[in-house]
Parts: C-alpha cells; structure tokens; sequence
C-alpha cells in the first residue's frame, strides 16, 4: 500500500504498569510488530503512549489489547494517577512485608541453625509463593506477551531470576544448604515492584504539576447571551465577557471595552497591558479592573497554553547518554546475556555428567544475574544528592543532568522572577513630603502593583494618609482624586497631560504626581533586582561560562536590568517561541551545554530545549515540570557550589553503575563453576547493594 492510500491517523494512550525505560522499550518493541503501526512512543513522565497507526489495517481496540497483553493497563483519558499510584504502593509494601517475614523463617537455615519446627519451611513456601505468583502476576502476565514478541525485557529477567530462585528454593527441601534461595525470589519481587512504585509515584506528580497548567484557564466561558459554557465547548468565532479580575478563558481578539491585562505569567511582561478594541489577548492571563467582550480565534486545542504543552513534549523525547546506556545496553545485552550465559553452564554441567549440578548452577547465573543493584545505583546517588542539596535550596528532579555539569559552556536567564523579582519597587522618589502624602493617599484605593510599591514606600517613611474624595482609577494611565480641595493625578509620565516643573524634574521618573495640573513630583520606579543576582553573573564568567537574557519585556527594561548583573547579550519582546528558537542557537554555536533557568509557563517550552533546565522556587507548575532542577529558595549561591563541583557531579552516577556491575561480574563466574551456595548468593546482593548506597552517601561529601 502506497503512502498516499494509507488512512493514518494518531492515538493517545494513558498507560498504567510503567516503571522505567524498559518498560518504554518493551511498549514501544511490541506496537511495533503490530501490522499497520508506523510508530509508537512511550512518555514515561505523563505516562502516555503516542501511536501513529494505518486505520485501514488496524484499529483503537486492537491496540488496547495488545497494550494490556504486554502486561500494563489501559486507562481513559479521565486517568487518575493517584489510584495507578495506591495500586502501586499497596503490592510494593506488601512484598515487602512478605519478604521480612521470609527472611526471618529462613534466617535460621542459613546459619545451619535449626531452631524452628521443619513446618515453618512449608509456611514459608506458601508465602513465597503468595508473593511470587499473586501480587507479582501482572509482570510474570507482561513478561510472558513480551516473550511471546520475541522481547526480552527486565520483566523477562525478574520472571526467570524470581521462579529460578523459587525453584532452588524447593529444591532446598532435599538440600538445606540452597534453602536460601525462597527469600531472595521474595527479595526480588520486592525489588521490582519498589520500581514501579517509584515510577508510578514520579509520574503522578507530574500529571497533578501539568494539571495546574489548566488553572490558568477557568473551567467556564460566559457567552455574550448570557449562557456559561465550559471552555472546551468554546470555538472559533464565539464571543465571550471577561468581568474585572476574571482570567481570560482563551486567546482570542477584543471586540469592546478596555482593560489593563496582567500577561506576567505568560509572557514575562512585568507590567500590565492596556487591551483596546483590536488588541489581542492570551488565554490565561487575567483581567484588571475592566470590562472585556472578547471574541475567540483558537479554540481549546489549539490555544497558547496548549501549544507551549506541545513544545515541552517535543523536547522531552530526548534521552541522556546514562539512560540510552540503559536502554541499548541493560534491555538490549545484558538480559539476553544472562540466559545465554544459563543455557551455556547447564550445556556445560551436562557435557562433563553432571546434569544436577547444571541446572542448579544455570538457575543461580539467572539470579545473580538479575541488575537489582543496576536498577538501584543511578536513583540512589539521586536520592544521596537531593538530601544534600535540598538542605541549601535545590531540588535535584533528574539526576541524568549531573552527567552534563562539567560541560556548562552558556547559562540562559529569564528577566522577570529569574534575575529579578517580579515587583516593582520605588528607586527613587523626587518631590517634597507634601507630594508623597497626596500620592500615597490616593494610590492606597488601588490594588495595581505599584501602588502597592508607593504606599509601601510611603508607610516606611512614616506618611500619614489624607482624606481623598472622587477616587477614580483610568485605565492603562493612573489614578486621579481629591486631596485637601486639590485635584491630583497619579500615573505613566507620558499620559500624564500636566505642566512639567521649570525646573526639569529628572528624566527618569516614570510615574508623576500631578496637582492642578502641574508636576510637583514623581517616581522612578524599577523592576526589583534579586539581591545575588550580580553575584551569581560575575561568578559564572570566571567559570568561563558565558551569561545571556531572555525576555519578553520591552528592550529599554531588558537593556536596564542587563547593564545593572552585567550581561552583554541579551534578547528582548520574545514569545515562547521565540525563546525556543534563540536556545536552539545557541546550543548549535557553541562546543557544550547549555544551562536555562526560568519561572513563567512562557519559559516550559525553552527550559524544556535546554541542556540542564533550572527553574525558580516561585516558577509556576508547568516550568517546574519541565525542570531538572528547583532553586527552593530561590537563591544562586548552591547552584553555584554546584557548577564548581561539576565533573564529580558528573562521574557519580556512572561510578555506581560500575560498583553494581562489579558485583555480577564476580557473582556469575562463581555460579557457572558451582561455587556459589544460596547464602553467597544472597550475601553478594545485600553486599552488591550496600556498596551502591554506600557510594551513593560519599557522594553527598564529595560532589
């Protein structure tokens, strides 16, 4: 069939079961050996899974089922991940109940020391048994589909290593020296599930940080004839009414009335924008204190907020060389390694007369053989590293990143919230108190930002407040009123319609304060600049590591802010696209990685395109999502200690890894020559895995 005969069409799936990327790989393998499937990609964060199939060839509820015959489980889109997440717990801790009460019966055996009724060897059967085969059977249900798909998975691996040792377990009962075994099958099935459970875990707190994507849209739209309507049901053409503090539902172009719109959030733009009749507006942000008829041009699909969505997932298909090393490697190699190794010491045992000894020692190479210290090392160095960090304000998300800290060559700064604060506060105030009191006065009636900043300002210089008649705010120009008989203007100098003083009042004053029509003061008023800000600019280039800003502030704000942390290059009145595009650059010129650090949702799309994404404690869900790293305090020193700190953050991981294969290396000899007894065997994994933690805790004191 030619490709222009073929029907394609594209499938969301939401996937339960899904661990690591494995399972990715096992998802991903067997859609496609399904005739008609052109692709399949896994999205462990969110959990989906994204086909693009021939419909002439294959249907919805084919690929469901083969979906469920690999072993996971299919959900509507209404997935709630806290239910995937209770499920996920709930087997892990009662694994590992089972397995504390496996060791504990089969302690005394190890040491030779029976102190217990020969029966409690039965009791402990049955429990492995419980364990083994009911609370594990999804993933003896997966691996079984897989092999029938000619996958060999780490669900293949467990199903081998977990009935093997099952096996030597029983066959304890005619030699007690391999009775060992029953509690290491317990120990791995623990093992395996505490693996879905974390991956369930991490999953159901990145669907609840993208769910509050949707908060900056509010669930109902009112139409022009009075109806409320949810947002979904909005389309093309529709006209819409934003109240006063109301968000705007979805993008679209106003029609009547006239507003200033916070787009802060969105944009970056870290003053409110004056909307006309004409002006568009961006679903999401909110409206001032006016009235908006607003008619819409993208519907819910195709809006704003969910194309930076779109982006974040774009970016997010891209692996780190650790985990394509996993990938390529662990599920490709070692899997098919381990059985071949098996198959190749019974075919030896068997040779030489000994076909007891083959199959024992083929079943122990399956055991020890089984990465459980592999699939610990990587996460607990994460875990090792978060604790220490988190206690100086840094949240490490994906310890993957650590492997490219060492290689920084530029870090990418948002303006608003990033370098600066966000607010606007008073840099210098010009006139008499006389002045300060009549604008404090009337600014206290307004809840716009820099009123906010001058009756802050005017409170910490002990201004009492006056009597003020006819308060009335103009939109997008300021606020006017009644002060002692006297007719006063707040507001933009260049609106303001006033006298200018003879004496040329300073330049830089933004915001005047008229009385009766001439300027008898003002305020220079500024975004607030983060206290280390500077600091953390200066420190950076003497690790040669080039600054640049982004921004969708206007250019004279951007340039200010720039001059004042000393940034050279900067970028200015930017979209989300736009600072995408600008990260694309930049990571194609220069020789290493590129760092991002942001906040608003106008930074998911570019925090997700970078190298290393950081995003600021006050960042809302989407950029902390998207993020590698969270500064919690919102503070530049830790991250600085980390970049100073950065080829041992980069080889721990790795180091780990090889502890753990060092442990196999030495384990599967020993079972091919039958020197490995069940205690051994144990013992070489408690040890495999208290070495991978152990280096994981140096880790905290020396990266």
């Amino acid at each position: 069939m030619t490709t222009q005969n073929k029907e394609l069409r594209i499938e969301r799936f939401y996937v339960g079961g899904m661990a690591c990327s494995f399972c990715a790989s096992t998802i991903e393998k067997g859609l496609s050996k399904v005739n008609g499937v052109e692709s399949a990609r896994v999205f462990l964060e969110s959990g989906e899974v994204i086909i693009r199939y021939d419909k002439s060839l294959v249907n919805k509820e084919l690929l469901k089922k083969e979906i469920e015959r690999l072993g996971y489980y299919v959900f509507d889109k209404t997935l709630d991940y806290s239910a995937v997440l209770r499920d996920s717990k709930r087997r892990a801790l009662i694994s590992w109940f089972l397995t504390i009460l496996s060791f504990l019966l089969t302690l005394p055996m190890m040491v030779n020391a029976y102190i217990l009724p020969f029966y409690v060897f039965y009791i402990n059967i049955l429990i492995v048994t419980f364990s083994l085969f009911y609370i594990a059977l999804p993933i003896h249900e997966g691996a079984l589909n897989a092999l029938r798909k000619g996958i060999l998975n780490e669900h293949v691996l467990y199903g081998v290593a977990g009935i093997s040792a099952y096996v030597l377990g029983l066959i304890g009962i005619l030699n007690p020296n391999i009775g060992a075994f029953l509690f290491i099958s317990t120990l791995l099935t623990s093992l395996h599930l505490t693996s879905g459970w974390m991956g369930a875990l991490l999953r159901h707190k990145a669907e609840k940080a993208l769910s509050k994507i949707i908060e900056l849209r509010p669930p109902i739209a009112h139409l022009i004839d009075g109806r409320d309507v949810p947002i979904t049901q909005l389309r093309k053409g529709d006209v819409i009414i934003v109240r006063s503090g109301e968000k705007i539902p979805l993008d679209g172009v106003v029609i009547d009335g006239e507003s200033e719109v916070s787009e802060a959030i969105i944009t970056g733009e870290s003053e409110p924008v004056i909307k006309r009749v004409g002006d568009t507006v961006i679903g999401g942000s909110t409206n001032g204190n006016g009235y908006l008829k607003i008619r819409i041009n993208n519907d819910y699909s195709t809006s704003y907020l969910t194309r930076i969505l779109g982006l974040v997932n774009e970016a997010k298909q891209g692996k780190s060389r650790m985990m394509t090393f996993f990938d390529k490697v662990v599920d490709r190699i070692w899997v098919p390694f381990v059985l071949t190794i098996s198959f190749l010491t019974f075919l030896s045992w068997l040779i030489i007369g000994h076909w007891e000894y083959g199959v024992i020692n083929a079943l122990l190479v399956m055991v020890i053989g089984y990465p459980c210290a592999i699939g610990f090392s990587y996460p607990s160095v994460g875990l090792s590293l978060y604790e220490k960090y988190l206690k100086s304000g840094i949240l490490i998300k994906n310890i993957n990143i650590l492997e490219k800290f060492n290689k920084v060559r530029a870090i990418i700064l948002d303006k608003t919230g990033t370098l600066t604060y966000g607010l606007p506060i008073i840099k210098e105030f010009y006139g008499d108190i006389k002045a300060l009191t009549y604008a404090a006065s009337i600014e206290r009636f307004s809840s716009h930002p820099i009123a906010k900043a001058i009756i802050k300002y005017a409170e910490e210089k002990g201004i009492k407040f006056l009597e003020v008649k006819n308060f009335r705010e103009i939109i997008g120009k300021g606020v006017m009123g009644e002060v002692e008989w006297n007719r006063v203007f707040i507001g933009r100098r260049e609106v303001a319609n006033c006298i200018e003083r003879g004496d040329s009042i300073n330049g830089n004053i933004n915001v005047v304060i008229c009385v009766n029509g001439r300027i008898i003061g003002g305020f220079e008023i500024k975004d607030s600049l983060r206290r280390d800000s500077e600091e953390f600019v200066k420190e950076i280039k003497k690790f040669g590591i080039k600054p640049i800003m982004l921004s969708g502030d206007k250019e004279d704000i951007v340039k200010m802010i720039a001059k004042e942390v000393g940034i050279e290059e900067y970028y200015s009145n930017l979209l989300p696209e736009d600072k995408v595009k600008v990260v694309k650059s930049i990571k194609d010129e220069l020789n290493g990685y590129v760092m991002m650090i942001g906040d608003g949702v106008n930074d998911g799309g570019a925090l997700a395109f970078s190298d290393i994404s950081i995003a600021m404690g006050n960042a809302v869900d989407l950029s902390k999502n998207v993020a590698d790293i969270i500064l919690v305090g919102n503070n530049f020193s830790s991250l600085l200690s980390m970049l100073k700190k950065g080829n041992r953050l980069a080889k721990a991981p790795a180091l780990n890894v090889v502890i753990a294969l060092l442990y196999n290396a030495i384990g599967i000899p020993l079972a091919i020559l039958g020197i490995l007894s069940g205690p051994l065997a144990m013992l070489l994994m408690i040890l495999s895995l208290i070495s991978v933690f152990t280096n994981a805790r140096l880790s905290m004191i020396y990266a």
